[in-house]
């Protein structure tokens, strides 16, 4: 029996959802890498991303608006190209949340250390701290996870916005309107490119409560071009005005602070707290969510069944919750900062290849998505112009950018991530294989 959901939600209510969902710490984080990639041309490097993330979720929201199984990218996957390949997308989900966290937490230790040096030391120590602390409130139950989100969900725009206002007003520095101050970049444009994919994670959130809405084809539309296109606009205003203010961001280990205390007095406390905040809020969403993906993915029998256990009492996927924190540990401690941040993308891409390259198949096989007449998605369904066009487009940049302007090592630890992954499949089907001769003996 199908679940029926109540239409309520919005346009509006929707492009909050995505907006929330895109910006988090990772934005406080990249400025100074993107500046010392890009130099000046930073602020066009978000800008290229952006059509490229846009291309991307053009394809979620169309496949989006003919699944209402969950899963989102590993459903789509499995529909059009099979259960293993399905499976590859849902375990490089899982990567790209652990790998992001260990990205988060070195992150949240570097901006404590500019307020707080005597901290440094223990950089390590506080890392390992916190994510066993945010282990243990997921697995104390489903409400300490979602409050801590709900705890931190606005307050991490107001240092932005702050941010904007003084960089295009008071704060920047004398003759850098136009950027001119600011050194040519080292590392080339699409190098910024590849790196700024990790500020647009989320944008998914979008095409998820398609059941939900009250116009799914026109919401999912306007929504995931809203979305992004508002996030682009804001993230290029970031990277202007803090240019503007620190022609030398590229040589900041905490950007957005080494920003802040340019821009009044306390600005540097300021913008410090507001990363924090930023970061902490993020970090507490993505626990929450990895370990339900490899729980979930036990649940189909593509992994142990072990990793499918939940707590008697909090009724939690504790094994997940804590194989999760322990895996995301081993990175952040193990990993440098610009090298996890690869990663992640490379995984990443991997599923928005995936995606496109299904959302291509199935309409080439499916043909348009016609309307549907019951289940969570009735209703008109969201059509990309041009057929397989668009998807095929953002597939061939995804390619580019794996093929082209990751560094090797990268790609290597990506598939070997992969493989630990397929073996673990292997694993688990072939034990369930053998639980199901054994139970028809």
């Amino acid at each position: 029996m199908r679940e029926q959901l109540n239409r309520v939600l919005k346009t509006p209510e929707i492009l909050f959802i995505g907006v929330n969902g895109v910006i988090g710490g990772g934005i406080f984080l990249l400025p100074g890498q993107v500046a010392g990639l890009a130099g000046p041309n930073a602020v066009w490097a978000y800008l290229a991303a952006g059509v490229m993330v846009m291309l991307i979720g053009l394809a979620f929201a169309e496949l989006g608006g003919r699944f209402d199984r969950t899963g989102g990218p590993s459903v789509y996957a499995e529909e059009a190209m099979g259960k293993t390949v399905g499976f590859t997308v849902g375990w490089s989900v899982w990567l790209t949340y652990v790998i992001g966290w260990g990205v988060l937490s070195d992150g949240f230790v570097s901006y404590l250390g500019s307020v707080w040096p005597g901290i440094v030391p223990y950089e390590n120590a506080v890392i390992i701290g916190l994510v066993l602390l945010l282990c243990l409130l997921n697995t104390l139950g489903v409400r300490f996870g979602t409050r801590l989100i709900q705890v931190f969900t606005v307050s991490k725009l107001v240092p932005l916005l702050v941010l904007v206002v003084a960089g295009l007003t008071f704060a920047g520095a004398p003759g850098n309107a136009t950027l001119g101050l600011v050194p040519e970049g080292s590392g080339g444009f699409f190098a910024a490119v590849l790196i700024i994919i990790f500020a647009y994670g989320g944008f998914e959130a979008t095409a998820i409560p398609a059941g939900e809405m009250v116009n799914p084809r026109r919401t999912i539309a306007i929504a995931t071009i809203g979305t992004l296109g508002a996030v682009t606009v804001f993230y290029m205003l970031i990277q202007y005005t803090a240019m503007r203010i620190e022609p030398g961001l590229a040589d900041a280990e905490s950007p957005l602070a080494a920003v802040g205390g340019l821009m009044f007095a306390g600005g540097l406390l300021f913008m410090t707290i507001g990363a924090l905040i930023s970061i902490a809020g993020t970090k507490s969403g993505v626990a929450f969510v990895a370990p339900r993906g490899l729980y979930a993915l036990s649940q189909d029998g593509m992994l142990p069944g072990f990793l499918g256990r939940v707590s008697p009492r909090f009724k939690t996927p504790v094994v997940s919750i804590w194989m999760t924190g322990a895996v995301v540990i081993v990175l952040a401690v193990t990993g440098t900062f610009a090298t996890l941040i690869l990663l992640n993308v490379a995984a990443r891409l991997y599923q928005y290849l995936m995606v496109c390259i299904s959302a291509a198949i199935i309409r080439v096989r499916d043909g348009e998505p016609g309307d549907a007449t019951e289940g969570p998605n009735a209703g008109r369904r969201f059509s990309l112009p041009l057929g397989p066009v668009i998807p095929v487009v953002a597939a061939l940049m995804c390619l580019y950018l794996l093929a082209f302007e990751q560094e090797p090592m990268n790609l290597l630890a990506t598939v070997a991530a992969l493989a630990v992954g397929l073996a673990l499949y292997a694993a688990a089907r072939a034990t369930r294989s053998t639980t199901s001769e054994d139970s028809q003996e």
